[in-house]
């Protein structure tokens, strides 16, 4: 049996942190259990902090706790929906903007959910002196407290940018019940403050009160190199393009150099030591793994178990048709060489009627994402899972409701129908390969970066596969041209893009890609007019003309699955340039209109302050609480 990360939870707790009220801002804990007797051992922090790693919201199912990082109703795989990464069953709303009114809605979850959570911690935090004998654990524990603050005041910064910053308990008759929204970078202040206090307080990893599946100071750390990373990029390019997102007179270096202290302190600490698995999955395998506790670099994680009873939301990697990578995406993946494929001795060799060529001419990685057909056929790979039609590995769209995209996720991918059906892979929350990434970029931009920081970083990564190294100098030298519609910037130093690029092909998949965008202030360039296509369309057909292709695959030969597998374009299947596009029936996507993807530039950055927070402002104080930009 795996060891039980999931921390109970008492009653008492229970009747602490759920209540029901109009306003969130206005709550005051229903204390059950007074003051005077709880708060006093370093047990009550314990137990208190235990009730938000895994926070509900009533009876909705939706998890916002620290350890339960998305939606219950999203994947592993799905992440990336709304960005140029990946190509979903159909088009996601969230850029599909064109019909949007721009109204706002009355509420909304995000805002209510993460305020809940904050109401809570404000409420441990304010107990803090009570603490009798405050030693180590103790610390830690109340450490615990400042980065979940962090945390969800950092999820309202990424959802509304600037909000109404508390952090205190309120009453009804608080004076700082109706504050209005504070500015973007005055939220980040706080939130570094925030972690700041955490590292100071928190422990490593493994020592102490830090046990496997809790908060500890490397989380905190990491926590801090990506809010740095994200607030310093979104201030330098908002302000640059003067969008109406810019905070006026900064370039974002205080939160850069915010993100390069906690890096030097992290790197200084966890040195080279980085997961590697098995020879040719040394990267792959981190993603599937059914015991993350240990795992050198796994930061903060979510235990699933089947002994416990415990299943996630995974992806089924090779098993699912949800998703798959675009072309746009694949070939943005460095050639075997190390080279972009614009400048690549390799590239004229690759041949582009094989999956197989196409994947393993290129960075590792790529291969240990993707499936590539020379692994075996799935009926080898999944040795003990049955069912006729799930074992194909290309499949129309009209075959069991399964997306024709052609290409088949291996990260994430598990073999055994336990694992599958159970879904009991650990859910990697923060991992030190995107820490490595957050210091080099922010280095990179400032302009301090050196060899020594790309070994440190870069370099680490790409050895655990593998890779051809990154040599700063050589990639400073190259002539190549960096187009804004694959997220680059053409006014950016080569070194700049390149480290985009490993952002990229590193955390494929794992939910980054779309605040990257944002932040870099290129989200429509990058999503507007988009058309996604994947794999080569003439593989797929000749694959499944093939009535031993189709044998091989799983499928039963009658002449009623054979005509459904069988691509036919126009009838079952499309192609744009000779790629296969599920979306081949959508207005917005045929060859006829071409008119892909659209976000409104001026509005689709941040989501919308719920109408019903705007009204309450008004109508209780005469406050005015503003509106995001292009929202009505």
């Amino acid at each position: 049996m795996k060891h039980i990360k999931f921390y109970k939870i008492s009653l008492v707790v229970l009747l602490l942190i759920v209540s029901c009220s109009d306003d969130i801002l206005d709550r005051f804990p229903e204390d059950a259990a007074s003051d005077a007797t709880f708060f006093r051992q370093a047990t009550d922090f314990e137990n208190f902090a235990n009730g938000l790693y895994d926070y509900r919201i009533g009876t909705t199912n939706r998890y916002v706790g620290v350890l339960r990082r998305v939606a219950q109703n999203e994947v592993f795989a799905t992440l990336e929906v709304d960005t140029d990464n990946i190509i979903a069953q159909e088009p996601h709303d969230g850029i599909q903007q064109r019909s949007n009114s721009g109204v706002a809605g009355q509420t909304n979850n995000t805002w209510n959910d993460n305020y809940e959570v904050i109401r809570s911690v404000n409420y441990m935090l304010s107990n803090q002196d009570n603490l009798e004998n405050r030693d180590a654990t103790g610390d830690h524990y109340i450490g615990e407290g400042y980065f979940m603050r962090a945390f969800f005041y950092y999820r309202l910064l990424q959802n509304f940018g600037g909000v109404p910053y508390i952090d205190e308990v309120l009453g009804t008759t608080s004076e700082n019940l109706y504050k209005p929204r504070e500015s973007r970078d005055f939220i980040a202040t706080k939130i570094i403050e925030d972690l700041d206090e955490a590292i100071a307080l928190l422990q490593w990893q493994g020592e102490g009160a830090a046990v496997p599946g809790r908060i500890n100071k490397e989380a905190a750390l990491h926590l801090k190199t990506r809010v740095g990373l994200y607030e310093g990029t979104w201030e330098r390019y908002h302000s640059a393009k003067g969008t109406p997102f810019a905070v006026g007179g900064s370039n974002g270096s205080v939160f850069l150099n915010a993100a390069v202290d906690a890096g030097d302190m992290l790197i200084t600490h966890q040195g080279t030591a980085i997961y590697q698995g098995p020879a040719g999955d040394e990267y792959s395998t981190l993603f599937n793994n059914e015991n993350a506790g240990g795992i050198p670099g796994v930061f903060l994680y979510r235990d699933y178990s089947v002994d416990l009873g415990q299943s996630g939301n995974r992806p089924r990697g090779m098993g699912t048709g949800q998703s798959s990578i675009t072309k746009t995406a694949l070939d943005n993946y460095l050639m075997s060489d190390g080279l972009p494929q614009e400048i690549s001795t390799v590239t004229p060799t690759v041949d582009i009627a094989d999956q197989n060529s196409v994947i393993n001419n290129r960075d590792p990685r790529l291969r240990q994402t993707v499936y590539t057909p020379d692994r075996g056929s799935r009926t080898d790979l999944f040795v003990d899972i049955p069912g006729e039609g799930f074992l194909g590995f290309y499949q129309p769209a009209n075959f069991q409701n399964i997306i024709a995209t052609g290409y088949y996720w291996w990260k994430g991918a598990v073999f055994t129908s336990a694992s599958l059906d159970f879904n009991d892979a650990d859910d990697i929350i923060f991992r030190y390969g995107e820490s490595l990434l957050n210091y080099a970029e922010a280095k990179a931009i400032l302009g301090t970066i050196t060899q020594g920081d790309i070994d440190a970083t870069v370099n680490v990564l790409r050895n655990r596969v593998g890779a051809v190294n990154m040599d700063l100098a050589a990639v400073n030298g190259w002539s190549i041209a960096y187009s804004e519609q694959d997220g680059y910037d053409p006014s950016e130093t080569n070194i700049v893009n390149e480290i985009r690029r490993e952002r990229r092909m590193e955390l494929m998949v794992e939910g980054f890609r779309s605040d990257d965008l944002k932040r870099w202030a290129l989200y429509e360039d990058v999503i507007n007019g988009f058309v996604p296509v994947s794999a080569y369309y003439q593989e797929l057909v000749d694959f499944y003309a093939d009535e031993q292709n189709v044998a091989d695959s799983g499928y039963p030969t009658d002449d009623g699955t054979l005509n459904q597998v069988r691509f036919v374009e126009g009838v079952n299947s499309g192609q744009i340039d000779g790629y296969l596009t599920p979306y081949w029936q959508e207005p917005d996507f045929s060859t006829a209109t071409s008119e892909g993807y659209f976000i409104n530039p001026d509005r689709d950055y941040l989501q919308a302050i719920p109408q019903v927070e705007i009204d309450f402002y008004q109508q209780e104080a005469g406050v005015t609480l503003e509106q995001n930009p292009g929202w009505l």
